[in-house]
């Protein structure tokens, strides 16, 4: 098992390597700079924050909307936590020199990217708030999950584990919210 996991280590270090923006695409005058770093804060909680409250505000007190954006919230608070506690555990330093907008704590490590445990959340209840984003939520995801590659934040698996993650705890806590309003 050892070997796999040292293996599969490889593979996602060469890949990562590869996907990684280089120094002149790095520079701030070129376009996949810019696209990196947009797509890279798209994930950011402080935007899933502002979008949940207006999300709470188009509710207008409407008890359905209102119990399907606690399966909302419970699903990103869960992921926070889930995400923090696996960091901690497993200590993955990140690819990159880890000092872009890092600091200490659990954000220093890479495993799993918190950025791609919040685009499985949205992908799992994308549907619920907005019918037509089921055609658009894959493709902020992979926005958002090629950014942090891009940028060297993390790697290829990182990002992946996060998305299975996400998308895990969320289908979960989206079945039971959802059993909970049949009854």
């Amino acid at each position: 098992m050892h070997r796999l996991l040292e293996a599969l280590n490889g593979l996602d270090e060469t890949y990562t390597a590869r996907a990684a923006l280089n120094d002149e695409q790095l520079s701030k005058r070129h376009p996949l700079f810019w696209l990196a770093h947009i797509g890279a804060h798209l994930g950011d909680t402080v935007v899933w924050l502002l979008v949940t409250l207006f999300l709470w505000r188009q509710s207008d007190g409407n008890r359905q909307k209102r119990g399907t954006l606690f399966g909302w919230i419970l699903s990103f608070a869960v992921s926070i936590f889930g995400t923090l506690l696996i960091k901690q555990a497993v200590r993955r330093t990140r690819p990159g020199s880890g000092s872009f907008l890092y600091a200490g704590g659990a954000d220093k490590h890479s495993f799993p990217s918190g950025h791609g445990v919040r685009c499985g959340v949205i992908l799992t209840w994308a549907t619920a708030f907005w019918p037509g984003a089921g055609k658009l939520a894959p493709l902020l995801v992979l926005w958002i999950g090629w950014a942090r590659v891009a940028l060297n934040i993390h790697y290829i698996g990182d990002v992946v584990a996060g998305l299975v993650l996400g998308v895990g705890l969320s289908r979960i806590i989206r079945g039971r919210a959802w059993g909970q309003h049949k009854k």
